[in-house]
């Protein structure tokens, strides 16, 4: 098995790495596994065995970006690709039947002018949306406010706002820092009955350089927000690491006139006391606005430092029912057998669980389906140098009793939408396509109201450009009927070599944002269909910018 293009080890496979342990020196490589030395190790050499065993496959940007950091890379993770990893990557094969344009107005959300301050690091792309009323936050990866190496002050983790219900936004800049934290990005925005807004990211630093999560307050319509507070532990006695987390708002299963949140992750936990590695699936819970925290975990997995031989789950998406409070928590499970680490055997999977406490305890995970990887290497390739990675992330919606999951899939051979149906809570699941045909179909986002399930992902068309798209159902998925939301396709950009200095190789954000407040729906994605002249690029290039769409 091959590496997956994006979730490689910043060092590269046949490097190896020396971990010095107690004044003696244990070799540790992707070709061997070293027995486990019955001593303590540093942080920085727990974070290079972890990057040549585990988190630098599946890891995202931001995680892996903050992994190389404490393993002491300077540079932004992903600078070695495989020749053949990239020969592999998939391209387009008859490409799909072109849409109907749902004659929608697109807003670019971010303002370009503010990307004054690093040349080429002009990346604003994975996009989340939250409405209250006519305000509309919208928030972002922004690649502005940085350096080339970890510095105080860097801060990834971008935003607009509108208080004309996304007719024009105005550039927020960035989220601002938590004490002694930089924000490195994976934003997720959600809203409550009462108006407030919260941002989720994630974050790095502390005392010794741990990835945390945080979240931020919004009372205004997102157009100010309180300084982020961590959910997750910020234990310095650990090392730790939290990656993908995502955010909700629901009513509380016992006090149905109180807002919970809800912000869930997965993450990797190296203790030095007990030398234990774990890979586990959190979720903290909030009843009072983000103020204070309480975590629980839905699976812990042990796993050892110096194999190459893992689970981890990947994703992590709640989801509560607005009816009685039930919370679901879906995510993608995924277990690699490779003792000789050789590259082994992937099995991939979605998995959910369910809680009716609030998030304090939960039911054992029920499968929803197996997976097969979107791309054998996570990689669309849309042009020379042009390519987008993808991952198979689970998104929740809940419709007339039915809950809804979607993943984008590869068993045909090409990355299409699967979606399953629970009538149960949850207990048991029925997978149909949502997609099909010989184009490509990634990074679903999904919502529902009365008038249908919405489906919306990035299309790729015959001639290798993108145009974000809606599909609406009205019968539970077994018909969709789609559209452009895009108002003109666009190509990709360079990303082997990656023109943004932040940024790494492969990525043109990881998911697009669907949300609905039940009169209408709300759509952003990262756009590349302006073009931007500098020194580097004489001859121009195209930019990743943040667009918008309200139907």
């Amino acid at each position: 098995m091959s590496h997956r293009f994006g979730r490689m080890p910043v060092v590269a496979s046949g490097v190896l790495v020396t971990v010095l342990v107690a004044g003696a020196a244990v070799v540790v490589s992707q070709q061997g596994m070293a027995a486990a030395p019955a001593t303590k190790i540093s942080r920085e050499d727990a974070a290079k065995s972890l990057l040549a065993h585990h988190y630098g496959r599946f890891g995202t940007q931001a995680v892996t970006r903050a992994l190389a950091w404490t393993a002491g890379e300077k540079q932004s993770p992903g600078r070695t690709i495989g020749e053949g990893d990239l020969a592999r990557s998939s391209t387009a094969s008859g490409g799909s039947t072109a849409l109907p344009r749902a004659a929608l107005t697109n807003v670019r959300v971010n303002d370009p002018a503010a990307d004054r301050f690093q040349i080429d690091q002009t990346t604003q792309s994975e996009t989340t949306v939250a409405v209250a009323g006519s305000n509309v936050a919208v928030g972002y990866n922004d690649s502005q406010q940085a350096l080339l190496a970890l510095t105080d002050g860097i801060d990834l983790t971008g935003y607009s706002y509108s208080s004309d219900g996304g007719r024009t936004f105005t550039d927020g800049g960035a989220l601002s820092n938590p004490l002694n934290f930089v924000n490195i990005g994976d934003p997720w925005l959600t809203s409550d009955r009462a108006g407030r807004m919260y941002y989720a990211t994630l974050t790095y630093g502390g005392n010794v350089g741990n990835g945390e999560v945080a979240v931020a307050r919004s009372t205004d319509g997102g157009q100010t927000w309180a300084e982020p507070r961590l959910a997750s532990p910020n234990d310095d006695s650990l090392f730790y690491f939290a990656d993908k987390e995502a955010i909700t708002a629901g009513r509380d299963p016992s006090v149905a006139s109180r807002d919970n949140l809800y912000v869930a992750w997965d993450d990797l936990v190296f203790d030095f006391a007990t030398f234990t590695l774990t890979t586990g699936l959190p979720v903290a819970s909030s009843t009072d606005g983000g103020q204070t925290w309480s975590l629980h975990y839905l699976d812990k997995i042990t796993n050892d430092l110096f194999s190459c031989s893992f689970t981890q789950y990947l994703g992590a998406q709640p989801f509560g029912d607005p009816a009685d409070g039930t919370l679901y928590v879906a995510a993608e499970k995924i277990a690699v057998t490779d003792p000789d680490c050789t590259g082994g055997q992937l099995t991939l999977s979605q998995v959910i669980f369910r809680s009716t406490d609030g998030g304090s305890t939960f039911g054992p995970a029920v499968t929803v389906s197996p997976v097969t990887a979107a791309s054998p290497t996570g990689a669309l390739e849309l042009g020379p140098g042009m390519f987008m990675r993808t991952a198979e992330v689970p998104v929740l919606a809940l419709r007339a009793g039915t809950l809804s999951l979607a993943w984008n899939d590869g068993a045909t051979g090409h990355s299409h939408i699967q979606l399953a149906n629970s009538t149960d809570g949850g207990a048991t699941w029925t997978v149909k396509p949502a997609t099909t045909g010989t184009g490509d179909e990634v990074m679903p986002a999904l919502s529902a109201d009365r008038e249908g399930l919405h489906l919306a992902y990035y299309q790729r068309n015959a001639d290798n450009t993108l145009d974000t798209v809606v599909a609406d159902s009205t019968d539970g998925g077994d018909h969709f009927t789609a559209k452009a939301i895009t108002s003109q396709p666009f190509p990709g950009v360079r990303t082997v070599p990656q023109f943004d200095p932040q940024i790494a190789f492969g990525y043109m954000g990881d998911y697009i944002a669907n949300v609905s407040d039940g009169n209408h729906q709300y759509f952003a994605w990262g756009d590349n269909r302006n073009r931007i002249t500098n020194f580097t690029h004489p001859q121009g290039r195209n930019d990743p910018d943040v667009y918008f769409a309200r139907r």
